[in-house]
C-alpha cells in the first residue's frame, strides 16, 4: 500500500510540472520541467505497477489478505497481480527442522508408567500443506507462531508417549520413537474456531529419539545388576572349570593302570621292530625306563 501512495504522489508532481510547464515563458524552463514531469511520471507508474505484482519464491506459499478478509486460494511461486491495498504473507513450505542448525538440543523432562523421572532427547522434521495456507494463517498466524505449536506438540507428544512404557521398556526404542511420533502428529490437527472440518497446521515427516537417559540411581541399580551377573557368571565358570580339570584328573588315574601301561609298552615295541631306532626300553618293576644306545656309545667313546 506504501509504494502505491508513493507512486501517486510521484504522479501527482508529474501532474503539477506538466501545469507549470504550459505557464512557464523562459527557453529553457518549458523543456526542463517537461522532462522532469515524464521522469516523475515514468517513475510513479513504475512504482504503481511493481506494488500490483507479488513474487513468491521457491519454497514458499503466499496468502493475500486484505480490509479483515482471507483469499481461500493459496498463492504458490510464481509471480502474481494483486489488488493494491492487499498484502500478503508468506509461510515456508520447505522441511523445518526441531531442533533447528545451530540451536541446542533441548532436554524433555518426562515421566515413566512408574511416575520416574527421565530425559528424553528428541529431534524431527516437519512441513506444511501449501494448501491449508490460508486456513493457517486464519486460524494460526504468522509462521513464528506455527513454530510455536509444533514445538508445543513436540513436548507434549513425548510426554504423553514416555507415561505409557516403563523403566524396563528402554531398550525398546523404535517402538517408542513410533507411539511419540503419532502422538506429536494428532497434537498437530486443530478444530477452527469458526467450526468447519479439522485441519493439519503441519506434518510430521520424521522423527528421532536421540537419547532416553532414565534416573541416575536407576542407572546405578542397572550398571550394579550387570556386573553382579558378569561377577556370577565368573564364579561358575571357574567352577566349571574346576570340575572339568577333576574329571580329568580322575579319568586318568582310573584308565593309566600297570596293565594299561604295559599294553602300550608292547604297542610300541611292535611299532619299532621295523625301525632303526636306537631307544631301547626296559621294563623294571620301578617303570619302564628308556635306554638310548647312541648317546650311550658317544658317551664312551
Amino acid at each position: 500500500m506504501g509504494k502505491l501512495v508513493f507512486g501517486g504522489v510521484l504522479l501527482f508532481i508529474s501532474f503539477f510540472m506538466m501545469v507549470a510547464r504550459s505557464g512557464a515563458t523562459g527557453s529553457r524552463s518549458p523543456g526542463m520541467l517537461r522532462a522532469m514531469a515524464l521522469a516523475f511520471a515514468s517513475l510513479g507508474a513504475v512504482i504503481m505497477l511493481g506494488a500490483l505484482i507479488v513474487v513468491v519464491d521457491p519454497g514458499q506459499v503466499g496468502v493475500k489478505h486484505a480490509f479483515g478478509t482471507v483469499d481461500e486460494r493459496p498463492y504458490l511461486p510464481g509471480i502474481h497481480v494483486v489488488a493494491p491495498w492487499s498484502s500478503v504473507e508468506r509461510y515456508s513450505t520447505r522441511e523445518e527442522q526441531f531442533p533447528q542448525a545451530g540451536d541446542e538440543a533441548e532436554s524433555i523432562e518426562a515421566l515413566s508408567s512408574e511416575q520416574m523421572g527421565m530425559t528424553v532427547d528428541a529431534g524431527l522434521r516437519w512441513q506444511i500443506n501449501p494448501q491449508d495456507a490460508p486456513r493457517i494463517f486464519l486460524e494460526i498466524g504468522t509462521e513464528e507462531q506455527i513454530h510455536s505449536i509444533v514445538h508445543n506438540a513436540i513436548r507434549q507428544g513425548v510426554r504423553d508417549g514416555m507415561v505409557r512404557f516403563s523403566i524396563n521398556d528402554i531398550s525398546k526404542r523404535t517402538e517408542i520413537a513410533h507411539y511419540m511420533q503419532a502422538l506429536v502428529d494428532s497434537a498437530l490437527i486443530t478444530q477452527p474456531r469458526s467450526g468447519g472440518e479439522p485441519f493439519r497446521i503441519a506434518e510430521v515427516t520424521a522423527f528421532f529419539l536421540r537419547d532416553l537417559q532414565p534416573p541416575e540411581q536407576v542407572v546405578a541399580a542397572i550398571n550394579g545388576k550387570i556386573a553382579q551377573e558378569q561377577q556370577i557368571q565368573t564364579e561358575r565358570h571357574r567352577v566349571e572349570v574346576a570340575r572339568l580339570q577333576s574329571d580329568q584328573q580322575r579319568l586318568l588315574n582310573q584308565t593309566l593302570t600297570a596293565e594299561a601301561l604295559t599294553k602300550q609298552y608292547l604297542e610300541v615295541l611292535h611299532d619299532m621292530k621295523g625301525s632303526n631306532n636306537l631307544v631301547v626300553l626296559v621294563p623294571t618293576e620301578g617303570g619302564v625306563p628308556m635306554l638310548d644306545i647312541a648317546k650311550l656309545r658317544q658317551n664312551l667313546q
